[in-house]
């Protein structure tokens, strides 16, 4: 006999600690009043469950505003990337999610590959950056974060310029990178710099790095925390908008884009076509991609997936981060195989 649904959705909420999802994220200085604008569709009622990857805070924030416009409450599961994807894939065909929304775009393009997601484009997608929105709309990404290098300026001998610059001898023993079998952004800058560079470029860079002594450890925000506290001195392949809040409180943090190229990371939502409410699952992610819903995002200091919607002040636009040269397609294609061999020659 199957448990409830809400046994389940409790059990798997106590497991994963119910904490932050990509990284630590503290709360922002000033979230905009959710006041939206924004109309339901007549007629819904019931309750979601929301798998989500993504800081907990933000998360809050956007269910918050969904539900005292709609009606509809939301219960949330809150994970990194690999326990959200871990969860959904011992549930199998049938998952307590309704809603998915991830911090990586690789599992949500397997999910839609494997038919799991219900298509669907939301309300405001016209106006997200190019290439966010997955082949035949079964998901798409509703804001982005920038992998950096998060430099502690205090415990680090120098900045950096580039990725290649942290294996050089000063910086020996005082890097730290998040582990990408958990974190989702980590998959996905390593299946980018392949389609962009290579294998050969790209591990040799990754060999010089781990002779250096680079460590992997858990996911972006204990990383981030070990270069808080200055045990290492930078994070590679850090989230911009975690270190941002940081340094906004005070750290000694800089965020530093790296001169050859990154990742703007989309993070995507999808609804499972399994959904037991799909009217309201689709009006939820409407509402995602809402103005007033962006603003939340920018004010978490995220970019926002609609172009229409500025920044937070003090934090890079996507214009602003150099790119590598790639496409998602790509990573939708090696990012499984590449953190499968990045595995086998790192970690194993």
């Amino acid at each position: 006999m199957s448990l409830p649904r809400r046994a389940v959705i409790a059990a798997v909420a106590a497991a994963t600690l119910a904490t932050t999802g990509c990284g630590t994220h503290a709360e922002p200085a000033s979230v905009p009043a959710v006041t939206s604008s924004w109309t339901p569709p007549p007629g819904l009622s019931g309750q979601l469950t929301l798998y989500s990857a993504n800081p907990q805070d933000l998360t809050d924030d956007l269910l918050a505003g969904f539900t005292r416009a709609s009606g509809v409450k939301v219960h949330v599961v809150n994970g990194e990337t690999g326990k959200i994807t871990a969860i959904l894939d011992k549930e199998g065909p049938q998952p307590q999610a309704d809603v998915v929304y991830l911090a990586s775009w690789t599992p949500a393009a397997e999910y839609d590959l494997q038919g799991r997601t219900l298509p669907y484009t939301p309300h405001g997608a016209d106006r997200v950056h190019d290439g966010w929105i997955g082949k035949d709309h079964g998901f798409i990404g509703r804001d982005g974060s920038a992998l950096t290098m998060v430099v502690n300026s205090k415990a680090s001998p120098r900045l950096p310029n580039d990725w290649a610059d942290l294996a050089a001898p000063e910086f020996h023993g005082r890097v730290i990178m998040p582990d990408p079998r958990e974190s989702g952004t980590a998959r996905d800058l390593l299946a980018a710099m392949v389609s962009a560079w290579g294998k050969d470029r790209t591990w040799a860079m990754f060999d010089a790095l781990f002779d250096n002594g680079m460590v992997v450890r858990g996911g972006n925000g204990p990383a981030l925390d070990q270069v808080t506290a200055g045990a290492y001195a930078v994070v590679l392949g850090g989230v911009d908008y975690a270190a941002y809040d940081a340094a906004a409180k005070g750290v000694p943090l800089r965020v530093i884009s790296p001169a050859s190229g990154t990742v703007i990371t989309p993070r995507p939502v999808f609804i499972l076509n399994t959904t037991r409410n799909p009217a309201a699952a689709k009006a939820l992610v409407d509402y995602m991609f809402t103005p007033e819903a962006q603003q939340i995002t920018a004010a978490h200091k995220m970019i926002p997936a609609r172009t229409d919607v500025p920044v937070a002040p003090g934090t890079r636009s996507y214009d602003e981060v150099k790119q590598l040269p790639f496409s998602w397609d790509q990573v939708k294609g090696n990012g499984t195989g590449i953190l499968t061999e990045f595995t086998q020659r790192y970690l194993s």
